[in-house]
């Protein structure tokens, strides 16, 4: 509690800005069915693909309650300030958080809002709920009306097959006994109680063999709280179980995308229960969140996992489950902003995480749930578009500390902590309207000698892993896509695996 109090007060000392990603598939299914107008995720921010701060209409959008009747409060507003009301600019299909997108010049905003920055002048003027004119259909107000009044239900079929093996190319034997994955992702039930509270459920990536622990994948239900006379002016939030990002995985697709970031082996998980605070200044968002953390380990010991079985999140889950009390929950601070560089709007993120959490296993590149760390980390994340390319890079650094009570080894002291160091570079090119293809490099403790970095205490070959990948993605049809991914883990190593992972993903 008192990590919380402490950081929460340096937040708003500071007035620090922090990335939260707006661009939720229930917002978005949201404003579809009440408009029927499959828009963008530029409707309520600055990018086409979302996950940077809200524009004008998306600031509205948030502070009014964030559900289906809030489209109703805010309609006759001009959240853009352009002479037209939002609902005006929404029959006319143009975009109502963009000045340059108006019914009088409906194609102007898409490339816009990638290059020039549209909300200097109104940045201070953010939307309150006393100042939308209320129309006079109250749809969704009542207590029950509004919440079964209000329910979007929705979702996407995630089918991929996962095909390992060996140096570059998967073994042919692997060809009949890839693992065929059927899942739900992103899916979504959502309402809203009253005007301020809506309530999300979701279930991201595949099921979790670990349960209840934490992992990178879980159900998510949460409730969240807007427009409270006890929030600031912008501010909303967060009660229940739901994911947390860190660094660029705040602005990520990893939901839908086998090409994953670093997250997995920096953080050691993505979704928790907890409490999560967040907001806006300006053009500028903060995301002050603290979770519940690891409850549990699994002791692997002779008996207890069959040769061969994998240990870990997206494994069978072998060894022996022990609940365990974790007396460090962690605690993230994302911090945020989109700048206007050189007629471009460059995304800059900073992320902190601070608490215990489970470690990375450099022998599979997956988290390794039967070790418990002390984690401090900051990052540094960018994103912007340059000529056709779609680029994003983090650069993450941060100290392991190895805890005595989880050891089943005693080690010694100078032995237990480590720092760590991870790269990651991203660029998306889209080949035509339908076709496009990515590639992604990342590496974790790089060697310090090739690489130049600062060694701090980390020798030069502790825990050396890196991935290249590449994806070539088809959306042959609204809310479908077809994807074939290629991926090669420790590429410069003797032990380097590769593997292949088409993947249907189909809305509904």
């Amino acid at each position: 509690m008192r990590k919380f109090i402490v950081s929460f007060s340096i937040a708003f000392f500071f007035v620090l800005i922090a990335q939260h990603s707006f661009a939720l598939p229930a917002f978005y299914k949201m404003f579809r069915s009440k408009y029927g107008w499959a828009s963008g995720c530029n409707v309520c921010h600055f990018s086409k693909k979302g996950g940077d701060s809200p524009n004008p209409y998306g600031r509205a959008f948030l502070h009014n309650g964030m559900n289906l009747s809030t489209f109703i409060r805010i309609a006759e507003a001009d959240s853009d300030k352009d002479g037209f009301s939002n609902i005006a600019e929404i029959i006319a299909r143009a975009y109502p958080g963009d000045a340059a997108s108006t019914p009088e010049n409906v194609e102007s905003s898409n490339e816009l809002s990638e290059s020039e920055d549209t909300s200097d002048s109104d940045d201070e003027d953010v939307f309150s709920f006393d100042d939308v004119e209320t129309s006079g259909d109250s749809e969704g107000t009542d207590f029950l009306g509004g919440a079964f009044g209000n329910l979007v239900f929705g979702g996407a079929l995630d089918i991929r097959r996962p095909t390992r093996g060996q140096d570059l190319v998967p073994d042919a034997t692997n060809w009949d006994t890839g693992t065929t994955l059927i899942h739900v992702a992103e899916f979504v039930v959502t309402t809203n109680v009253g005007d301020h509270v809506s309530v999300l459920g979701e279930q991201l990536l595949t099921t979790s063999p670990l349960g209840t622990q934490v992992a990178d994948d879980h159900g998510f239900i949460y409730a969240i709280l807007t427009g409270l006379p006890v929030l600031p002016k912008g501010a909303s939030l967060k009660i229940g179980r739901f994911r947390h990002g860190f660094g660029i995985d705040t602005k990520s697709d990893a939901a839908a995308n086998p090409l994953y970031n670093l997250v997995r082996k920096n953080i050691g998980f993505i979704s928790d229960r907890g409490l999560q605070f967040n907001g806006f200044v300006g053009p500028v968002s903060y995301t002050l969140s603290l979770a519940d953390g690891p409850d549990s380990l699994r002791t692997v010991t002779d008996g207890t996992v069959t040769t061969g079985i994998r240990i870990g999140p997206h494994g069978s889950g072998g060894g022996v489950l022990k609940p365990i009390r974790n007396n460090s929950p962690p605690l993230f601070l994302h911090l945020n902003g989109t700048l206007p560089i050189f007629g471009k709007r460059i995304w800059l993120g900073t992320s902190y995480f601070d608490g215990n959490s489970y470690s990375f296993n450099p022998i599979n590149g997956d988290v390794n749930p039967s070790t418990l760390l002390y984690k401090r980390r900051v990052g540094l994340a960018t994103s912007f578009k340059l000529w056709r390319f779609d680029l994003a890079a983090e650069w993450v650094r941060g100290q392991d500390t190895q805890l005595l009570k989880y050891l089943h080894i005693p080690i010694p002291a100078e032995d237990r902590k480590a720092t760590v160091e991870g790269y990651y570079l991203h660029a998306e090119l889209p080949l035509t309207e339908t076709l496009d293809i990515r590639l992604k490099y990342d590496v974790w403790n790089p060697n310090v000698a090739k690489y130049n970095t600062m060694t701090f205490n980390r020798e030069q070959d502790e825990q050396v892993w890196t991935t290249l990948g590449g994806a070539l993605t088809w959306h042959f049809a609204e809310g479908a896509l077809a994807r074939i991914v290629y991926q090669v883990n420790n590429f410069e190593k003797s032990t380097r695996s590769a593997a292949i992972i088409p993947q249907l993903l189909v809305e509904f």
